[in-house]
């Protein structure tokens, strides 16, 4: 079997950033926790209680992309991209992801940011190319977003990158979000999403 790793390209470039393939430097695990524990990631995304490197490794092995998503695929790694300005020496500025929660449901795409650097596109710009890799070059079918219904700043993301509206999820709070699907797919909206991957009965 082919594996993930091997798939996936250290650098991705687009208009105006570099995308570099998380190495599990210090320097990656400092940018990614910074993003999703600053005072708007919390307030938008919610507090995940991730705040060491040890806790991140524990949620990405817990949703690797299964090998049925990514045509047969070993996955020996995250999915991760962090997001440089300008050039691969440039600053570090948060990072885009495919995750997959369940093996009953389709991989999704995230996306964080450091404060700095938030409202100038940078995420849907990122957002955009993981997601035309994912699907031209891993063969990954199906893609779902659900950023929460409170962070309207990335329910507009989504939009940007494509995605539409293709109904509700209940998450681990016992709450709904809009799920986010690529056009034209389809989407059981019963459907009940864990961040950290558990298997939950549906509505």
């Amino acid at each position: 079997m082919a594996s993930l790793k091997a798939s996936l390209p250290t650098f991705i470039y687009t208009n105006r950033l570099v995308l570099e393939l998380f190495d599990y430097s210090e320097a990656h695990y400092i940018c990614l926790l910074a993003a999703m524990n600053s005072p708007t990631a919390h307030a938008n995304m919610g507090d995940y209680g991730i705040r060491t490197p040890a806790q991140f490794d524990a949620l990405n092995s817990a949703t690797r992309l299964s090998p049925s998503a990514c045509e047969g695929r070993v996955p020996d790694t995250d999915v991760y991209y962090l997001l440089r300005l300008g050039q691969k020496t440039g600053p570090l500025m948060g990072a885009v992801s495919l995750a997959q929660r369940a093996a009953s449901t389709p991989p999704d795409l995230g996306w964080c940011i450091l404060e700095q650097f938030m409202g100038q596109g940078y995420e849907a710009e990122a957002g955009k190319e993981l997601l035309r890799l994912a699907r031209e070059e891993l063969g990954v079918k199906e893609i779902i977003t659900w950023p929460g219904t409170k962070n309207q700043r990335s329910n507009r993301v989504a939009q940007k990158i494509g995605f539409v509206e293709g109904g509700n999820v209940e998450t681990n709070d016992g709450g709904l979000n809009v799920v986010y699907v690529l056009p034209g797919m389809k989407f059981d909206s019963g459907m009940a999403l864990s961040l950290w991957g558990e298997e939950k009965t549906k509505r």
